[in-house]
């Protein structure tokens, strides 16, 4: 009797796992059998023909690794989590204060002994701020904010630490140091190493030789030919030349924080068809030519019977995700750090510099702390300039994360729906959730019909 057989593959090194999973599409023995017959020395043998010599990477996703690293930099969390199909989890800036001796310190400038003073002088100075300011803002919202009779102590002074920890951060630089996790399979970690070694910045090569070094121990096969790409280090250095050569800076500064640069104009009508593409055998142009003809009324109906159902943790269907949208953003490094998490993005982030100004909380402005703030961001231009004259790459490391940058993000619509439902929550930062606010409403503006299915908080 053939009886349903569901179970975990357990106490295999990852690569033996992978070798299991792989041999099923050619054996008929159950995946416990062929656990059984192999060995380290097989799988290895295993990857070392099919995944390596023929190119079957896609075995090599049965191989996943969990990785903890500890103390790299905000910046390298970026460059690392510019990255699908990878789960991460990072060290908060809202619940935890960050330590003034903890930032990265790059080792060609430290060799340096003029730059180097420049750069610790300027961290010194923020970080100095930062731990200045931080018991300061506890007491202010402790002004501001009530306890209630049912709240206990504890939780009220994390409410406070949270609120005040959410606005210094703004004074934190992106070589603050940070842990996160990271769960990832060993096709993905190659490329990410692959990438990393490729990287102008030293300490993303240092990072990517740790992953590699830290991988081996347990995919020794799968991650033997991640090596640096010329093709990625190449390419990127002409295309930064000839941008530098064709393109001109205008004298004014687009300051728009949000603007949808691209969309698909007919998306109400390809959504539709979309949806009932599956329930019929037609062709989709057949289905669309007739979808166009539809009343206004009729289709109304159709997103409604196609999205009003949906409970409170249920996502819209994936016929959404054939609807794009381009927007272009303006945000601080802050806000930044949690919204490109947002992996099923397709991203281009601009580097961070000085030139297109920066966000001033407006409570840090109520408290009186709006010189101090000022200055910070005074002496971080200061240290910035003088660091890109001979330093151009690392200069980033000493602009604070009020500064702001520009990020190009293509959203299908499905994703808009979990990312503005996310990110417009009433517990969120204020920062990002302007940033998701606005996203919503430039949506509604072209798409009112498809907006209004968009569970948002506009508060």
């Amino acid at each position: 009797m053939n009886e349903l057989n569901i179970y975990l593959l357990k106490d295999m090194p990852p690569e033996v796992k992978a070798v299991t999973f792989a041999k099923c599409s050619r054996s008929p023995e159950s995946f416990s059998d062929i656990a059984r017959e192999l060995t380290e020395e097989k799988s290895k043998e295993f990857h070392e023909k099919w995944v390596v010599g023929y190119g079957h990477s896609s075995v090599a996703e049965h191989a996943v690794l969990s990785i903890a690293m500890e103390n790299v930099s905000i910046l390298a969390t970026k460059v690392i989590e510019d990255n699908r199909l990878v789960s991460f989890t990072e060290k908060s800036t809202r619940y935890q204060i960050f330590n003034r001796d903890k930032y990265y310190k790059p080792e060609n400038i430290l060799n340096d002994p003029e730059y180097k003073t420049i750069y610790e002088e300027t961290q010194n100075y923020l970080f100095d701020t930062y731990e200045k300011l931080t018991n300061p803002m506890i007491e202010f919202f402790s002004n501001k904010i009530t306890r209630e009779d049912n709240m206990g102590e504890i939780q009220y002074k994390t409410i406070l630490k949270s609120k005040a920890c959410d606005e210094v951060r703004f004074l934190l630089t992106p070589a603050t140091l940070t842990n996160m996790g990271m769960t990832i399979n060993a096709r993905n970690l190659e490329h990410v190493i692959t990438k990393m070694l490729s990287h102008p910045l030293q300490e993303m090569q240092n990072i990517a030789t740790s992953l590699k070094q830290i991988g081996e121990q347990e995919t020794p096969t799968l991650l033997k030919y991640a090596n640096p790409n010329t093709y990625i280090s190449n390419t990127d250095k002409k295309l930064k030349l000839i941008s530098e050569f064709v393109l001109t800076t205008p004298v004014e500064i687009d300051d728009n924080p949000v603007a949808i640069v691209d969309y698909d104009h007919d998306a109400e009508d390809k959504l539709i068809t979309a949806l009932l593409y599956k329930h019929s055998t037609l062709s989709y142009p057949q289905i669309k030519s007739q979808v166009k003809n539809i009343s206004f009324e009729h289709k109304l109906k159709i997103l409604n019977e196609a999205l009003n159902e949906r409970g409170n943790h249920d996502q819209p269907l994936r016929e959404l995700e054939h609807i794009y949208y381009t927007f272009d953003i303006l945000i601080d490094y802050g806000a930044f750090r949690d919204i490109q998490r947002h992996r099923m993005v397709t991203q281009t982030n601009q580097k961070l510099t000085p030139n297109i100004g920066y966000t001033i909380p407006k409570s840090i402005i109520e408290a009186g702390f709006e010189k101090e703030f000022r200055d910070c961001m005074e002496k971080a231009k200061e240290g910035y300039y003088k660091l890109y004259t001979k330093y151009p790459n690392e200069a980033e490391y000493v602009l604070p994360l009020a500064f702001k940058k520009r990020a190009l993000m293509t959203w299908n619509l499905r994703e808009l729906h979990h990312f503005i439902s996310l990110r417009t929550g009433r517990l969120g930062h204020w920062s990002y959730r302007s940033v998701a606010q606005q996203c919503y409403r430039e949506l509604e503006k072209i798409h009112p019909l498809l907006a209004k299915y968009i569970r948002v908080n506009l508060e």
